[in-house]
């Protein structure tokens, strides 16, 4: 692998990043519940010691390797010192949140290793560490894509982008720090062919992934019977969306631009009051989401996550007046959220049985804190930096240029074998 490729045939190989993949997959049915066992026996900091441990053995195994072959090569163990600090960097970080999702570079990281090899049988130029690269962040979506079909999974797009990290900087490790003598330092022409039809492929998923919004679900589900539950979907895959940016109430995102908001808000009063009274208590919570998402009413849908936020915070707040920091932190989003019900979907609000009590608007009001900017989390995950167009144009673009490069290539003289790209 190091030395020269895989003794073994190719097809074998790549069974190996096959078998590998699979039991990626097959995780992800069973994650959550491997979560809450290790959360409730050992601990959430398990996750994050386990990678460091994996990281610190891998760069181990790999300092004696660079040792016994090259060891007058101090910049092999700076670019594996730097592969391994990068991680532990991002477990770290990871492990103040969400732990779990550093394994992320342990699962990823040995599916880099085997796509790598795998590789070597077709590719003996540099261009073998950014195919690895690709083809396993492909792998990484077609993983989220298998998540959001999982009852209780989600898809997410920084996932994917974790995914490919992983996978990278193993090709970084193995590039920069192993170094192995067979791969040449100039690409070939037909390397540089095989890299745009890779590129070109992983634009396509990507791209659908991203074009996968929830009237496009809606109209995949109607067409195919079978898919009929994706409209009662836990979540979405992506959805776009507009940026509110109110100098009272702060900072949230919706699904509607704000003259449709306003409009829908007042012909659908009524009946959405109605709809949001049925499911005050909050132990109807869990059921409402799962007939009123992001598909089937979205604008029913926000303003129930809205008035659920803002009653749990201010029920919260009612638990904590022994600490006058939280006491206020949680009216202020109690706050906050009523004063976007009361702007943006008054009608709805004014119709319902959650229009608060003078006495809770006052108290709210009271130690509402002027000075702290409120971001709120309802909708957090709606893109509203780019539109849907934007998406779809960078996409096609981009395969259009990748195509044409790709036709260049196979144009010129089948005499200039190599394009040069320096040392790696």
């Amino acid at each position: 692998m190091i030395k020269c490729s895989p003794k073994e045939k190719p097809w074998l190989s790549w069974l190996y990043v096959a078998v590998w993949t699979l039991c990626i997959f097959s995780v992800i049915p069973m994650a959550r519940r491997i979560q809450q066992y290790v959360y409730q026996t050992w601990g959430r900091d398990l996750f994050a010691y386990g990678v460091i441990f994996v990281t610190i053995t891998a760069l181990a195994v790999a300092a004696v390797y660079v040792y016994r072959n090259r060891p007058e090569s101090l910049s092999s163990y700076f670019w594996l010192i730097s592969v391994a600090g990068i991680i532990f960097a991002y477990t770290l970080k990871l492990g103040k949140q969400q732990p779990e999702e550093s394994v992320h570079f342990i699962l990823f990281g040995v599916l880099g290793v085997l796509v790598y090899r795998a590789l070597t049988h077709q590719l003996k130029d540099t261009s073998i560490f950014l195919a690895g690269a690709i083809i396993c962040g492909c792998i990484g979506i077609i993983d989220e894509f298998i998540q959001w079909l999982t009852p209780l999974r989600v898809w997410d797009l920084r996932d994917i982008g974790l995914n490919l990290v992983s996978s990278a900087l193993v090709q970084v490790a193995i590039a920069k720090g192993l170094r192995p003598a067979f791969i040449l330092r100039r690409v070939s022409r037909e390397s540089f062919r095989f890299m745009c039809s890779l590129s070109i492929a992983s634009a396509a998923l990507l791209g659908c992934s991203l074009l996968m919004t929830p009237p496009r679900i809606v109209w995949i589900s109607e067409r195919i019977g079978w898919l009929e539950f994706l409209k009662h979907n836990d979540s979405v895959m992506v959805e776009y969306g507009y940026r509110y940016e109110d100098p009272e109430a702060g900072v949230f995102q919706s699904r509607f631009m704000p003259h449709e908001l306003k409009r829908i808000d007042r012909i659908r009063a009524v009946e959405a009051s109605k709809i949001l009274n049925f499911f005050k208590n909050e132990k109807s919570y869990f059921r409402f989401l799962r007939f009123f998402t992001p598909i089937t009413d979205p604008f029913v849908h926000e303003a129930r996550v809205h008035l659920f936020c803002r009653d749990r915070n201010f029920d919260a707040a009612l638990k904590s007046k022994d600490d006058p920091e939280e006491y206020a932190k949680l009216l202020t989003i109690a706050f906050c959220e009523n004063l976007i019900m009361e702007k943006y979907f008054s009608n709805t609000l004014k119709q319902s049985n959650y229009v608060w009590t003078e006495e809770q608007s006052a108290l709210a009001r009271q130690h509402f804190l002027q000075d702290e900017f409120y971001d709120s989390l309802v909708s957090g995950s709606l893109i509203t930096r780019v539109s849907e167009k934007q998406v779809v144009g960078f996409f096609v673009v981009l395969m259009l240029g990748l195509s044409l490069f790709r036709w260049y290539l196979g144009k010129r003289p089948v005499s200039n074998l190599y394009l040069k790209t320096g040392s790696y």
